[in-house]
């Protein structure tokens, strides 16, 4: 298949099988993923230090989550195109293509937290935090099997990166009626989610190595990260599952909610966090050290007296006010926030 960046004098003869192997045609799409996935491993064991963990229950996390990965990918698709399946066999067939990032990556999170807590019996959020870094090594890679395939573009566009193929004819509707609409130049959007993802990376290692203040603070930043981008380059896509046919977007309205509810707790540093990073504090104080860093300070700027404002407004309407010991909390938790800001 030929594939051309006209704008920019580009041309390229693909082929989405990479070999075959005892006549089973091997796509590139998988090698790119599972290059992805090996590169995302290698980056998490030279990482597990850093991040307080041992290796090995990292390991076992990592491996169950690819399995259910894949198929919580196959399942989201499937779910919201069952019009187009009318076999069990045509469901599981994942060889024909049919897979959703946003299902992989709840699966593999949901499938990490029960091996986490009641297998390896493990931090959790640790986990999630390089795991998540993993994944934007994985998501920056494996989109490159779209490319590969031909696939996941996005509407027309006359932007000097403009895509056109022989797939780019067509733009797939989601009810499996293809509308043909002439040869033009279209967004390639798997180039920019690629993009966004290796950025994503670059930042989160940063973050991870220079601001790493509580854990959990990787993962919701991943969230806020591909929710971000995700939001966007979903809206430019042809190829989208709907949940109201030309309304909504399924993974854009995913997307959106992520970033909301990451964002807020990424800001509000995961409730207790601020606290813990002002005890912190206090033992560097005592220690003679103290404290590194601007986040502490800011957490204490910023959640301390908002959590006092919202209690106070909490009791003025409980019943509680007239023991004073919610009164009393409030105050100390003000007069250490004062204390702390001198």
């Amino acid at each position: 298949m030929e594939v051309s960046f006209p704008k920019l004098g580009l041309e390229f003869d693909i082929n989405r099988v990479a070999f075959s192997l005892f006549g089973l045609d091997i796509y590139w799409y998988a090698l790119l993923i599972m290059t992805g996935f090996i590169l995302a491993v290698l980056y998490a064991s030279r990482s597990v230090r850093h991040f307080d963990i041992k290796l090995d229950p990292l390991i076992d996390v990592v491996l169950v989550g690819l399995f259910f990965g894949i198929v919580g990918a196959r399942a989201y698709y499937v779910l919201f195109r069952l019009d187009n399946y009318s076999t069990l066999w045509d469901m599981i067939n994942i060889r024909d293509g049919g897979l959703a990032i946003y299902g992989g990556v709840i699966a593999a999170f949901v499938s990490g937290l029960i091996m986490c807590k009641y297998v390896e019996k493990v931090e959790i959020l640790p986990i999630f935090d390089i795991a998540s870094v993993g994944f934007l090594i994985g998501q920056s890679i494996g989109r490159w099997g779209n490319f590969m395939n031909q696939e996941a573009f996005g509407s027309q566009t006359d932007l000097p990166w403009g895509m056109y193929s022989d797939n780019t004819y067509y733009y797939e509707m989601v009810d499996g009626i293809s509308k043909k609409v002439g040869p033009t130049t279209v967004h390639p959007c798997f180039l920019y989610e690629s993009i966004w993802c290796l950025v994503g990376f670059l930042i989160l290692h940063f973050v991870s190595r220079n601001f790493y203040k509580f854990k959990g603070q990787i993962f919701l930043s991943y969230l806020v990260w591909y929710g971000l981008g995700r939001a966007w380059i979903e809206g430019l896509r042809t190829d989208s599952l709907w949940l109201v046919d030309n309304v909504i977007k399924v993974s854009q309205l995913l997307a959106i909610l992520c970033v909301v509810a990451a964002g807020t707790l990424l800001c509000m540093g995961w409730n207790d966090i601020p606290v813990k990073l002002i005890q912190c504090k206090r033992t560097d104080k005592a220690n003679g050290k103290g404290s590194s860093g601007f986040m502490p300070v800011l957490a204490d700027a910023c959640f301390r007296p908002t959590k006092a404002w919202l209690n106070a407004v909490v009791m003025e309407g409980s019943e509680t006010n007239s023991s004073g010991h919610d009164t009393a909390e409030v105050q100390n938790t003000t007069a250490d926030a004062q204390a702390l800001d001198q």
